[in-house]
């Protein structure tokens, strides 16, 4: 119901946008266009599992709250400065959230104005790119996909064949074993991915890469 919602109130905003932008070459128009039209794509085609590659973004509508709370507690910590009350916990607040809810911020700005897609799902791999960091895990390396709670996120943990976990954990740094030793006893695989706030749910995200291990 949440994927019928969203789509038909984009499909209304890029439906009347487009309308205006026939008559008038307005630049705001054409922004909104651009921004919109890979939410709609997307959950269609993701929901479809027909194409070739499929993109996979964060989603507008899902962290609008997220980066709302997280400045709400950055204004909370101001106004503790401003009264003089425990600066320490204030200047926390105002690091920690300030730069999570700017960071979310910059991820869905990031990947709406320069098409650049959080997930790449192709018929061999998976990839990430989070702006700071690229992941690529190929299906012929992974027995299975599955949902895993790390906190309070979901993630999709990989569980990888054996040969494969072995080699990974052979090639790791000293740091890169104890991470991944460390990954196991709290959360029962080695690596996984993020799949909280995307524009598919963490669920369909993992049975559309179950589905791949079978071609």
């Amino acid at each position: 119901m949440y994927y019928d919602m969203v789509t038909f109130l984009a499909w209304v905003l890029l439906s009347f946008c487009k309308l205006i932008k026939k008559r008038r070459d307005d630049a705001c128009i054409s922004l909104i266009i651009h921004i919109f039209a890979d939410d709609i794509d997307n959950i269609v085609n993701d929901k479809s599992g027909f194409m070739e590659e499929i993109r996979i973004y964060h989603s507008i509508w899902k962290n609008i709250g997220l980066i709302a709370i997280c400045f709400v507690f950055v204004a909370m910590g101001i106004l503790m400065l401003l009264r003089g009350e425990q600066s320490f916990i204030a200047w926390t607040g105002i690091l920690f959230f300030g730069g999570g809810g700017l960071f979310v911020l910059f991820l869905i700005l990031r990947e709406r104005i320069s098409h650049k897609a959080y997930y790449i799902i192709t018929d061999e791999s998976v990839s990430m790119d989070s702006g700071m960091k690229k992941r690529e895990v190929r299906f012929a390396d992974v027995e299975e996909f599955y949902l895993i709670n790390v906190s309070s996120s979901k993630q999709i943990g990989i569980k990888y064949k054996k040969e494969v976990e072995f080699q990974k954990m052979n090639d790791a740094s000293s740091a890169g074993r104890t991470i991944r030793k460390l990954n196991e006893r709290l959360a029962g695989v080695q690596e996984s991915l993020p799949a909280d706030g995307l524009n598919i749910k963490p669920q369909e995200l993992c049975d559309l890469l179950n589905m791949r291990l079978t071609r």
